[in-house]
């Protein structure tokens, strides 16, 4: 590595180190946000924890990340795993009462619902802290003739702000139900249940299809883009898939998605999770002991498809591995 990559990757380390780390508002008032699980300790981590800890993605920092990778897959204490600033405590202690509660009805629409509002404001904060650390590089002295950084500055603003404007769209509807404004369910849920396995996730995804979504409808701020909401909650004796969307934004892809969910034999079952965390989404969390149980050459390839595909949300992504097998 030369001194001037060298000097990039300092400034850029602090830039991420210091947004990340920013005080950060509730999403819903002015007060200081908490750190928000996105699914509860009690009731749904423990069941996958090992001596208070489970095992998620972490990003390497860019020194690592030119050896090892961008990503690595590290034990977390429980009390800081699958969590972000989201809620200020009044919000996050009131709004998901119903579901804190260790008996909480995954069949019931508001349970459903809060679950998935969660992960919701879970990408929105992603996104908002993403904008910050693009403007700083984009505003920073150290890439001011890098041209080619700049670019990529401005691009990924320009990226996350139209995220955030389409997510904004969906969490204004979900609040309305939420807070009985809105008596309609306008979204759709399916509740699958599988055999136990130690792991869990809490996340949207926007499927990207190359022939639908080109670059010039992507810029339309008018068009708002398809989310899928996935949840994935282990319980005593099983573990449950929430997966839903809203009913005007809807697809054939999004429903045939769903329905291959269902009547999965075991081998199928585990690379349907193949797919889903290798080229769908990021926050899920696995049991450290079942970590270490997993075949390394499957740890390896998870990591290398990962590593080569982090940017990438097209449907047309397909791996040919089973982290599980």
């Amino acid at each position: 590595m030369n001194k001037r990559l060298r000097e990039d990757f300092k400034v850029l380390q602090a830039i991420f180190k210091n947004a990340k780390n920013k005080k950060q508002k509730c999403l819903i008032c002015e007060e200081n946000s908490i750190n928000s699980h996105l699914l509860q300790k009690n009731g749904i981590l423990n069941l996958i924890s090992t001596n208070s800890h489970i095992t998620q993605i972490k990003g390497n920092d860019f020194f690592k990340a030119e050896k090892d990778g961008i990503i690595s897959i590290k034990s977390i204490g429980i009390n800081n795993a699958m969590s972000y600033p989201l809620f200020c405590n009044s919000h996050d202690t009131d709004i998901f009462a119903p579901i804190e509660i260790e008996e909480h009805n995954l069949n019931d629409y508001n349970s459903q619902l809060l679950f998935s509002y969660r992960s919701l404001c879970a990408e929105i904060r992603k996104k908002i802290i993403n904008v910050d650390i693009f403007k700083r590089v984009n505003n920073s002295r150290q890439f001011a003739i890098n041209t080619q950084f700049i670019d990529m500055a401005k691009s990924q603003v320009e990226a996350n702000t139209m995220g955030i404007q389409d997510l904004n769209w969906y969490k204004n509807i979900m609040e309305l139900e939420i807070n009985n404004s809105n008596n309609n369910q306008d979204f759709i849920f399916e509740k699958i249940d599988f055999d136990f396995i130690p792991i869990s996730a809490s996340a949207v995804y926007t499927p990207i299809n190359p022939e639908e979504h080109t670059l010039g409808f992507l810029k339309k701020s008018e068009n708002i883009l398809n989310y899928i909401f996935i949840n994935l909650i282990p319980q005593k004796d099983k573990l449950s898939l929430i997966i839903g969307y809203h009913k005007s934004k809807s697809s054939k892809w999004i429903l045939e998605y769903i329905s291959s969910w269902k009547k999965l034999t075991q081998l199928d079952f585990e690379l349907k999770l193949t797919d889903l965390f290798a080229t769908k989404i990021e926050t899920w969390a696995i049991s450290p002991d079942f970590w270490k149980e997993l075949k390394p050459e499957n740890i390896k390839a998870f990591k290398e498809y990962w590593n080569k595909n982090a940017n990438n949300l097209r449907i047309t992504q397909n791996v040919n591995f089973n982290l599980f097998g």
